[in-house]
């Protein structure tokens, strides 16, 4: 048997036997959702770092709000997603990220950075009120044989809905530039577009999902595994096996907070060093970045299918490894295609990772499934408001390359708590897979 692949017989599995019949509406809201996801960051970047001439520190700043924004919510977000509404839940986070927008709109018109950070926060608010809810309905409607291809299916939404805002977004912001370079109303007018998207994304979630139709399992084998899982899952692991399993849940929260510190570190820097010292015309960037940023989405769903099947232990080694060389590579390369290309295997590796997590993570538990999203979300967010804000202390004072080569280290050594964390946990999650493997 392979190393890296969990069973090596290929299978045709029709979506019936993957998803409700329902989940695709589940999907969908993600496209109008995620419109406007790449134009701001390339946006907000370009405007803070290069036309307001501030320091790195205060770019870092901008992303620093929006986690924490999302922080704030995490706080609470997991106990309302097991207890109330998911499809409320998801429409609150829907409308709030719109009003943000428009919060956003007025604070670039008038240049003020303040209000910048205000509307970060308020759009980080909304994040996670949309993002856990959602991600519990997606994990209740697929099956846990399939789950990273359930997520992969979403990826593959977020990357359509990026392609078609920022087709958008830069058609709007060239074209006015050109025309009416001096009416900052419509140059920036795509972003107020992006909030009525949201608003829309809400109405036709609430309208269309049923929360309650979760996957059902075909065959009767499986539907009395789950009736065992959902009974192991309520009542408490037994006492000598307590204290491991609390052991290997704080060494995963410990490594999700390091490694979000980690990309915080260094990812809001990546388009600054670029238009640094590769290339200074943003617009050609622009273009040259957003494929990096899409490709892997685009192709999710096959990435997801196989994350399905990966041996998590290799799987994480061997991408971390791969990542921390390819962030090498991208700091010393002085062309813009060779930096498209090594950002493109960048971002598969990254998503491929992130399949095989979330898989992982959505069976730990069924009954506490939003409070386990919500907890990793917590300490990620904590990691995502330190990272940028550290990041670009350190750009300042240290050089610009120093974030991405302390990016490097930091993230080989969270290869071992990772696989330790779940080497530990992996005995006592509820939706295990062994019973499938044995059949």
């Amino acid at each position: 048997m392979s190393l890296f692949v969990r069973k090596s017989k290929k299978e045709s599995v029709p979506d019936s036997y993957k998803f409700t019949s329902d989940f695709n509406s589940v999907i969908f809201i993600v496209v109008w959702n995620s419109l406007g996801f790449f134009f701001i960051e390339f946006i907000m970047a370009y405007l803070i770092k290069q036309v307001l001439n501030a320091p790195a520190a205060q770019l870092g700043l901008f992303f620093s709000f929006i986690t924490l924004g999302g922080l704030i919510s995490a706080l609470f977000i997991g106990y309302l997603t097991d207890r109330f509404s998911k499809r409320i839940l998801v429409m609150i986070g829907s409308f709030g990220r719109g009003l943000s927008y428009f919060g956003l709109y007025v604070s670039v018109i008038t240049q003020s950075l303040i209000g910048m950070y205000i509307s970060a926060f308020l759009l980080g608010l909304g994040a996670y009120f949309f993002w856990i809810p959602l991600d519990t309905i997606i994990s209740e409607k697929s099956s846990k044989y399939h789950r990273s291809s359930a997520f992969g299916r979403r990826r593959f939404a977020l990357g359509i809905g990026i392609v078609l805002g920022t087709v958008v977004g830069f058609t709007i912001f060239g074209l006015s530039n050109f025309l009416y370079p001096d009416n900052v109303f419509i140059i920036y007018s795509a972003i107020p577009i992006y909030g009525i998207a949201n608003f829309y994304a809400g109405i036709q979630f609430s309208r269309k999902v049923d929360e309650n139709k979760k996957f059902e399992y075909p065959e009767v084998e499986n539907n009395q595994d789950t009736l065992i899982e959902q009974n192991l899952d309520s009542n408490n692991i037994e006492t000598p096996s307590i204290h491991f399993f609390i052991l290997g849940i704080i060494l995963l929260f410990f490594a999700f907070f390091f490694s979000a510190t980690n990309v915080g570190l260094y990812r809001p820097f990546i388009q600054p060093y670029v238009l640094e010292n590769i290339n200074s015309n943003a617009g050609l960037v622009a273009w040259f970045y957003l494929p990096t940023s899409v490709i892997g989405m685009l192709i999710a769903p096959k990435l997801g299918t196989m994350a399905d099947k990966f041996n998590p232990y290799l799987t994480i080694s061997l991408a971390s490894f791969l990542g921390g060389i390819i962030t090498f590579l991208i700091i010393n390369s002085g062309n813009l295609w060779v930096f498209a290309l090594l950002l493109i295997v960048d971002n598969t590796i990254m998503l491929t990772v992130g399949f095989v997590f979330v898989n992982f993570l959505s069976r730990v538990s069924i009954k506490h499934r939003g409070k386990m999203f919500s907890i990793i979300t917590l300490f990620e967010s904590i990691g995502m408001i330190i990272g940028p804000f550290l990041g670009g202390i350190i750009w300042d004072s240290i050089s610009p390359q120093a974030p991405f080569i302390i990016s490097i280290f930091v993230e080989w050594s969270l290869i071992p708590i990772f696989i330790i964390g779940i080497w530990i946990l992996k005995p006592h999650i509820v939706e295990s897979l062994e019973n499938k493997e044995k059949k």
